[in-house]
């Protein structure tokens, strides 16, 4: 993972001018102001990194399921690459959609706000850390199903639970995206709660298939973990014998 991060990185850097005029664009603006001697190379720093992130995000998600499929028992190549690229095209589809739908109307409310009152300078140091971090919430927004394909194959997570808990995901829901939208203004927070409501539905659906729900016994038995569950017992059965005799 640090080597192909380091090598997107270096690649990124030969491209950050088209980097930066691309988180630019949905504002309207054509460039940014900096208060210090360092802040425009710092900037490009961020940058650079930013975009390694992304571009680098398949192989951090292969990485973490690697780690976790132990758990989940046996595990075939082709539900390996399916779930990686489900996770990484729905970071990236979040990406895109908060991109191209909520950024530009959240940035022209928040541009536009009093301007016989207020004079805008915008600066470097406030408004790409604002883009990326709007940005990354919006694909972690749409990690949602895959997380929860990953919680119902270690049987943690069913649909009925999931609907059980749908009052509390709509308030959940709405103080998420009034946290995560680094403006707090209304239109984004909304477009914010809109899709997040969208993917815990569809997360009931993923759930359902992956985790049918089952008697508790046969529940117990299917569970990844009742291996070890059991060798737990047959232990305290065995030191409960030690003990009696």
């Amino acid at each position: 993972m640090g080597i192909a991060f380091v090598v997107v990185a270096i690649v990124a850097g030969f491209f950050v001018e088209y980097i930066f005029y691309w988180l630019l664009r949905p504002s309207g603006l054509t460039e940014l102001a900096f208060l210090g001697p360092a802040q425009g190379l710092l900037t490009d720093v961020k940058l650079v990194l930013f975009s390694a992130f992304l571009l680098t995000l398949p192989v951090l998600i292969y990485q973490a399921w690697m780690f976790v499929a132990p758990a989940v028992g046996e595990v075939g190549r082709i539900s390996t690459y399916v779930l990686v690229t489900l996770s990484s095209a729905l970071f990236l589809g979040g990406v895109a959609f908060g991109y191209y739908l909520v950024l530009p109307t959240g940035l022209h409310f928040l541009l536009g706000y009093a301007p016989d009152r207020y004079e805008e300078v915008i600066t470097a140091d406030t408004y790409l850390p604002f883009v990326t971090r709007f940005l990354l919430a919006f694909g972690l927004i749409f990690e949602l199903p895959a997380a929860t394909l990953v919680g119902a194959r270690l049987g943690l997570i069913t649909a009925p639970m999931l609907k059980r808990y749908w009052r509390h995901a709509l308030v959940v829901g709405a103080v998420l995206a009034a946290a995560l939208t680094p403006g707090q203004d209304p239109f984004s927070m909304i477009f914010m709660a809109l899709p997040l409501y969208l993917m815990y539905g569809l997360s009931i659906i993923i759930a359902r298939f992956v985790n049918p729900v089952v008697p508790h016994e046969e529940a117990l038995d299917s569970s990844p973990l009742s291996d070890r569950l059991s060798d737990d017992d047959n232990g305290d059965e065995d030191h409960a014998e030690e003990r009696d005799l």
